[in-house]
């Protein structure tokens, strides 16, 4: 039965960490097209 609930923890642990990892990039790409969307000619004069 301990196996188990380490087994459990364990994958727990794992998924978490993906989760984050996941997250963390999915963050990252939205900004970085944001930021690499070519801007309209309003955006670019500065008016």
């Amino acid at each position: 039965m301990s196996n188990l609930i380490e087994f459990i923890r364990m994958l727990l642990s794992y998924l978490l960490t993906f989760a984050v990892i996941a997250v963390v990039s999915g963050i990252g790409g939205y900004i970085g097209v944001k930021i690499w969307k070519p801007k309209t000619k309003e955006e670019s004069t500065g008016i």
